[in-house]
């Protein structure tokens, strides 16, 4: 009974120094002992000296809005099911914390997962003065597109943004939105611009995406535009956050621009090999077989004389040649007709693995809603057929 009401003496053997730990820790290592102890004292300073929500909020704003630059790096974006999502970065969440102050925040690689292809991470936030303590676990994929796996700078590398991903969770999650929503609205403001500098920072922003390897075309299909001149104060606004997503790491340049496939790209996955195998060409490589020219009369007046002269009997209905450029019949298989072609449209671009975002530009104008619905639904339809069926897959 005494032992445990009693301070326990111990001897530090690094130093050689008698230390004096509070009374019932006596039965703990010493490293336990040690932790408990900064961790009481910790405690016992923050609230000593509580923090003023006010001067948190304006210190904050404060540092978002020191220069352009710094805000630009508190805002992240990042395409999600034919959308762009924006949002705090890492940054903001390193300015948030700084200035919160009595809290401890850490993230750490927790799992590595070489069969499922990811690399999890765990970030933690504690704060001090309320004692709220938030953790946040996040992945990151470390597949190839040809499903290898990543060398292991690349999976260190990917470790490293997950868990950067993870601290900012953390940290979002244990500060509430109340004391940074105005913060991160004034740094979407700065990055949105005005009209009169649009000209000015669209050079800006494809120049910066130009210097990490991001192509127009690239470009143009993420925010979903035909060119340069289509891009508004909104897609700059996108721009510039995917950008400082991709500097900081938290996303890759692939994910955030993905490469555009062109007519005749070889597949480069197992599921493109087996539809080309399959018979599903591009339309282009089908108008290349199609009979020209003079093999095409040939095929229309048969390989007797007799068929030749069929045709050229009174009362029979003459068809027309088609022209050297024309590909005949064969490669018309929906007759002209507006909805077809745009359903024809919408499969093709599923098989070529292009997005759902990337409708033709033709179909967005207000009288031609029809096409677009087409569209969709035929990529859509595309979609279905690839997601296995219920029942399926056996359930453990």
């Amino acid at each position: 009974m005494n032992s445990q009401t009693k301070a326990v003496e111990t001897v530090d053997r690094s130093t050689g120094e008698l230390a004096t730990l509070p009374a019932g820790m006596g039965g703990q290592s010493l490293a336990v002992q040690l932790a408990m102890a900064e961790l009481n004292q910790d405690v016992v300073t923050a609230r000593s000296f509580p923090r003023s929500v006010a001067t948190v909020m304006r210190n904050i704003t404060e540092l978002v809005m020191l220069d352009e630059q710094t805000a630009k790096e508190c805002v992240y974006a990042v395409p999600r099911d034919g959308k762009t999502i924006r949002g705090p970065s890492i940054r903001l969440a390193e300015i948030i914390a700084s200035q919160w102050g009595n809290c401890h925040c850490a993230s750490r690689v927790v799992h590595v997962d070489k069969i499922e292809k990811y690399v999890e991470s765990e970030g933690v936030f504690h704060d001090l003065e309320t004692g709220l303590k938030r953790t946040a676990r996040t992945r990151k994929n470390i597949s190839k597109r040809d499903g290898g796996i990543y060398s292991q700078d690349m999976i260190m590398t990917a470790g490293n943004a997950a868990a950067s991903i993870g601290m900012r969770e953390a940290i979002l999650k244990g500060v509430p939105k109340a004391v940074w929503r105005q913060a991160f609205e004034h740094a979407e403001n700065v990055i949105r611009g005005d009209v009169t500098t649009l000209v000015e920072r669209r050079e800006e922003a494809m120049k910066a995406l130009a210097g990490i390897g991001v192509t127009p075309d690239r470009v143009f299909a993420a925010i979903d535009v035909a060119g340069v001149e289509e891009i508004g104060i909104e897609e700059l606004a996108d721009l510039f956050a995917m950008y400082q997503g991709v500097k900081s790491k938290e996303t890759d340049v692939d994910e955030v621009f993905p490469a555009v496939k062109k007519a005749g790209d070889q597949p480069a996955g197992l599921k493109g090999k087996l539809d080309q195998l399959a018979g599903d060409e591009p339309e282009a490589k089908k108008q290349a077989v199609a009979p020209k020219g003079d093999a095409a009369k040939k095929s229309e007046a048969g390989p007797s004389p007799a068929g030749s002269d069929a045709r050229g009997r009174k009362g029979a209905p003459a068809e027309p040649k088609p022209s050297s450029g024309d590909p005949g019949p064969q490669a018309q298989p929906d007759d002209g007709d507006p909805i077809a072609v745009a359903s024809r449209m919408g499969r093709a671009a599923y098989r070529k693995n292009l997005s759902e975002r990337a409708i033709p530009v033709d179909f967005k104008q207000a009288d031609r809603e029809a096409e677009k619905d087409a569209w969709l639904a035929a990529f859509r339809g595309e979609a279905d057929k690839d997601s296995p069926e219920p029942g399926a897959t056996e359930e453990e």
